[in-house]
């Protein structure tokens, strides 16, 4: 192997157009770096390889990979490919994976661990990119088939000072497509991200002027054996601190690959905010011409996931443009973008992606910028990664138990919307965590024990939440999250479980979770060898609602505080054998937040309206109203689960007249809400 490095320092980069195409002068985030530890005999690994999959898949452009053949794992027995170099060697020994598959994120810590199972990638990948970077990175990779030879030329700009001093290059090449065993895969498993060799050291090349300004060019050589398929290979760039955070990391194709910057989009001050029913939420960016003389963009704005009633629009130096138009952009001009997203009476978490591409130049890097709005929701369903398959059970839980105010985010969402004060809105939060790793994090606790202080109602189930939090060496709870199990889900961990805990039974004696049968438990997971249902002793004044089979073993517990009420299960509903208990888990915890204590009072408490007259309504509706214990909020939905009206109900009304005479032919419903409880939706018919 040969290496040649060429150092370039300079202030005045107009005069480097080399430099200008390949890598951009304004601040940008990191980008991505996932380093997976694995082994063609590891059963677990092809899930791991799925996850590294999804991670960079989340983040188009943003995310390189690294499949890190190493380990005991990685020994191939006779006929299988070995994957293994003496850098993933040097690697693996360096970081230690307790297991495999694990892996690396930047090179850095999450959670207090660098090393991290597959569990946690997504979310300390969500982390990472969303965190400022001193430099931009650029590159290119050439090959000359004659002579096997190559090369990547390397590209540095600094827009601020390193933190850390002397950074390092790092150059390695990775192979696609190589077909083979795989423990748990196949027999013809495809092998993608195969490291195959550095072109530096695993710990990078020093560079050691990092001020802002520097520009930075080195040039890097290799000989690629010719069992390798170069068509197949890829090169990957990344600058770092030594041993420790990669701040930016670049993938191209190994022949003829490279980055071009046509523009660059800086990014938007505020991209997660509350949005209300008939305002405008406003988003603004600015978009820099990179290209050297005047250029056209297309821009675009896709709804990724948001209820389709909600309205957008686009503004570009100020002047409204059609989504998808094109623009011009002066020579390294500036132009202002901005976007307008109007919710509706649609409760719902609206994401979008606002994109720009160079006409001119359309393999440049695609600018991205991801923007968040959550309006009228009060029932918040937050999943971990990985725990999506669990998803629908919660939805549908809201969906049984009346709930029209209700929407869905990820963890990554919550701990952001909570972040910019986005969550005034959001009275209860349903955590689905399942079987997943980390249970909870620390980002996560700071946005939850700040909600619950504030009144806010928490249900949170999951198999191994308790174990995470109960010290284990191999754990991933920290002193942090640790409290927040003690003190706020006032639980104190007793035992991982067994799969023996094969049988919930709900406490007959509790007001809400009494009625509810028996369930055998489900090994959702895999087999029964995957089941540990987590085991705890509340703290008062929580009180149990589950325990295990005919034993004293406590698998549930619900509690009402000053400031909030509390259901956690140390199982997920997803691992009830008969469904609708899994349900019921859900929806009672919905019902008793809302004020009910139990399945009659419940029923009592919606009672507070009588049947409405005439049926159907023409311009007025009149509602009989019993005794009300305080002033209330009439809510009125149509047939797709809008709200459409609202009217104050003060604690001494006896009949309500609803003027009907602007709403459509239909059928709507009405319900009940206070602060503290809401009742259940009744039907009427509009006909005019």
């Amino acid at each position: 192997m040969t290496m040649k490095k060429i150092l370039t320092l300079s202030l005045l980069l107009p005069t480097l157009a080399f430099s200008q195409s390949l890598v951009g002068t304004s601040p940008e985030l990191r980008t991505g770096f996932l380093e997976d530890f694995t082994g063609v005999n590891c059963v677990n690994c092809p899930d791991g390889h799925a996850v590294m999959a999804s991670v960079a898949a989340a983040h188009p452009g943003r995310v390189s990979l690294v499949g890190v053949h190493a380990g005991g794992y990685a020994v191939p027995s006779s006929g299988q490919p070995d994957f293994r170099t003496s850098f993933g060697t040097a690697l693996d020994n360096y970081y230690n994976p307790p297991g495999y598959p694990m892996g690396l994120v930047n090179r850095r810590a999450y959670n207090g661990a660098t090393v991290l199972s597959r569990g946690a990638w997504g979310a300390a990948m969500d982390e990472v990119l969303a965190l400022p970077s001193p430099v931009n990175l650029g590159m290119e990779s050439s090959y000359d088939a004659g002579t096997q030879t190559l090369t990547v030329d390397v590209s540095l700009y600094y827009t601020a000072d390193s933190p850390g001093g002397d950074d390092r290059i790092g150059v390695l090449l990775t192979e696609n497509h190589i077909f083979g065993y795989q423990s748990g895969g196949s027999a013809n498993y495809d092998h993608t991200h195969v490291l195959r060799t550095y072109l530096t050291s695993i710990w990078g090349d020093t560079v050691s002027t990092t001020t802002a300004g520097t520009m930075v060019e080195r040039t890097f050589t290799v000989t690629v054996p010719a069992a390798w398929n170069i068509a197949n290979c890829e090169v990957t760039a990344f600058v770092s601190e030594y041993q420790s955070e990669v701040y930016q990391a670049r993938t191209v194709a190994a022949d003829g690959g490279f980055t071009l910057v046509a523009g660059s989009l800086g990014q938007v001050p505020e991209p997660y905010q509350t949005g209300t029913n008939g305002a405008v939420t406003s988003f603004s960016t600015n978009l820099l011409n990179q290209v050297g003389n005047s250029a056209d963009y297309v821009v675009n704005l896709v709804a990724t996931d948001a209820p389709a009633s909600w309205g957008t629009a686009l503004e570009v130096g100020g002047n409204t443009i059609a989504n998808g138009a094109t623009i011009t952009v002066g020579e390294d001009a500036t132009m202002q973008i901005h976007v307008d997203i109007t919710p509706d009476a649609t409760p719902g978490v609206g994401i979008y992606m606002l994109s720009v591409t160079s006409v001119d130049f359309p393999e440049a890097a695609l600018m991205q910028q991801e923007l968040h709005v959550i309006s009228g929701v009060h029932d918040l369903v937050v999943t971990n990664p990985e725990a999506e398959p669990w998803k629908a059970l919660y939805t549908a839980s809201m969906v049984q138990a009346g709930e029209v105010a209700f929407a869905h985010a990820t963890r990554d969402q919550f701990v952001k919307f909570g972040q910019a004060d986005a969550l005034g809105e959001v009275l209860n939060v349903y955590r689905n965590v399942s079987w997943t790793f980390p249970s909870i994090t620390e980002d996560e606790v700071a946005i939850l024990t700040e909600f619950m202080d504030n009144g806010g109602n928490l249900m949170i189930a999951g198999q191994d939440i308790g174990w995470d939090q109960s010290g284990d060496a191999n754990a991933y709870g920290t002193p942090i999250t640790r409290s927040f199990y003690q003190n706020y889900m006032l639980a104190d961990f007793v035992s991982d479980g067994t799969p023996s805990n094969n049988q919930v039974r709900f406490n007959e004696q509790d007001a809400v979770f009494g009625g509810v049968p028996n369930s055998n438990v489900a090994h959702v997971f895999g087999g029964s060898q995957y089941t540990y249902p987590d085991e705890f002793t509340p703290f008062a004044p929580a009180t149990a609602v589950l325990t295990y089979n005919a034993t004293p073993k406590i698998g549930g517990l619900r509690a009402q505080t000053a400031n909030y009420k509390l259901v956690y299960f140390g199982i997920g509903p997803e691992q009830m054998a008969d469904a609708t208990v899994g349900r019921s888990m859900i929806q009672l915890s919905h019902d008793w937040f809302y004020g009910a204590v139990g399945i009659t009072e419940f029923d009592a408490a919606i009672g507070s309206l009588g049947q409405a007259y005439p049926v159907p309504a023409n311009d007025q509706l009149n509602i009989p109203v019993n005794t009300l214990q305080g002033d209330a909020t009439l809510e009125v939905f149509d047939a797709m689960g809008r709200s459409v009206l609202q009217q104050s109900v003060p604690r001494t009304s006896t009949q309500l007249v609803l003027n009907t005479s602007d709403l459509s032919d239909g059928v709507y419903s009405y319900r009940l809400r206070t602060a503290t409880s809401a009742g259940s939706a009744r039907s009427f018919v509009v006909s005019h």
